[in-house]
């Protein structure tokens, strides 16, 4: 197929929250209540659930805090929070909102929904401030190769040179000229991926989705490429460009909300000034090289396609079908152990009896019930029925 978009958005967003007014005072009774539900974790030695939810999904606060501006943190599955008082500056919170939120529900409502639960958590007169973003495009059919890298003319900084690899030894070019140096990740001989400026305020990775999946298992990402397009074979390529503080204030990009009408021009600098891809010519003057046609696709893409509703619902079929792999092996392994005690003509009935039998003793020995953990878990995961998710 044709290189195409098949996918974007922005895919990971952490959001400073600051307070308006001047000498601030964190509110007495929700310090209060956060120190109880901490002192309670740290008892339990375990995250305890807390009243508030996010998006229908329970938080829970774990028994430590984080580095020493955050004192307490709470977290389900669309929402990680690291809360402090703001002493020593005007942030009492970092949110970080999940990947696949932000692809189920797009940025706009998401942002929204954050909004609104944060007003009702701290009160009214905070503000929010970007503190990180990652902006992405999926690209069908593009096949990365090492060669790649003398195609690449970018402005970033803090490169690290494992490219550009044309003397055996060492895996670099003298006479590289301005090309820039990347580095790059290898599977096999078949190439992964690129990254620029790793580390800096402003760097991109560029690597192979498809293989990706196959570790991370978000199966759901493919769904929201067949809806764009995609053939559901060929390789899909993520272009995902990172944008710290320091970046962030030299492109003027403060509020969240006014962020949002600035990511067209955010990428155009990214993908126009900053990296491109290119189609190599004899002229010494590489800045004149034409960006390559999957680049001219990457420059294209548009930030505001239809949210993926049913994120949530596939993400569990997968981790679904992961758990059932993993209980067939360990069940197949311990009827095995079970020479003599389960008959040989056993098509598996038996040993679902025989392990039926051995949790329920096993979790009463442990002072729990099957019942009891499963309602945990649930809250844990953020399961909910599909009316509550409908109504979120």
């Amino acid at each position: 197929m044709e290189p195409c978009i098949v996918g974007a958005n922005i895919d990971t967003w952490l959001i400073n929250i600051c307070m308006l007014q001047q000498g601030y005072i964190f509110p007495v009774d929700l310090e209060q209540q956060l120190d109880l539900l901490k002192q309670a974790a740290q008892e339990a030695e375990d995250d305890v659930a807390t009243d508030w939810t996010f998006a229908s999904e329970t938080l829970f606060i774990k028994p430590h805090g984080s580095q020493r501006q955050w004192r307490w943190i709470l977290h389900c599955p669309s929402l990680h929070l690291d809360i402090g008082k703001g002493k020593h500056n005007h942030v009492i919170g970092k949110a970080r909102l999940a990947s696949a939120f932000l692809w189920e529900q797009g940025a706009d409502k998401a942002l929204s929904l954050l909004y609104t639960f944060l007003v009702h958590f701290f009160g009214e007169g905070l503000t929010l401030q970007v503190s990180e973003v990652h902006l992405c495009a999926d690209l069908a059919s593009w096949e990365l190769v090492v060669e790649d890298t003398h195609a690449f003319i970018t402005r970033g900084h803090n490169k690290a040179g494992h490219a550009l690899g044309t003397d055996e030894d060492t895996g670099t070019d003298a006479a590289s000229g301005d090309a820039p140096e990347c580095a790059f990740h290898l599977s096999g001989r078949r190439c992964t991926g690129f990254e620029f400026s790793r580390g800096g305020a402003h760097s991109c990775r560029i690597y192979d989705k498809t293989k990706e999946l196959a570790v991370s298992h978000k199966d759901w990402m493919r769904a929201i490429w067949e809806r764009n397009g995609w053939d559901g074979t060929s390789r899909v390529v993520r272009v995902e460009v990172v944008y710290k503080r320091e970046c962030l204030r030299e492109l003027s990009v403060e509020e969240p909300y006014a962020m949002l009408d600035q990511l067209s021009g955010m990428w155009a600098y990214s993908t126009q000034q900053w990296l491109r891809h290119t189609v190599p010519t004899g002229d010494t003057n590489r800045g004149r090289w034409e960006a390559s046609p999957f680049w001219q696709a990457i420059q294209r893409a548009a930030f505001f396609g239809e949210a993926e509703p049913a994120v949530r619902e596939r993400k569990r079929k997968g981790d679904l079908t992961l758990i059932c792999q993993m209980l067939a092996g360990c069940a197949t392994t311990a009827a095995a152990y079970l020479l003599g005690e389960l008959p040989d003509t056993d098509n598996g009935a038996d040993f679902l009896t025989w392990f039926y039998d051995w949790m329920e003793d096993y979790l009463r020995r442990k002072g729990h019930s099957f019942q009891g953990l499963r309602a945990a878990k649930r809250l844990r995961l953020g399961v909910v029925a599909s009316s509550a998710l409908q109504a979120g």
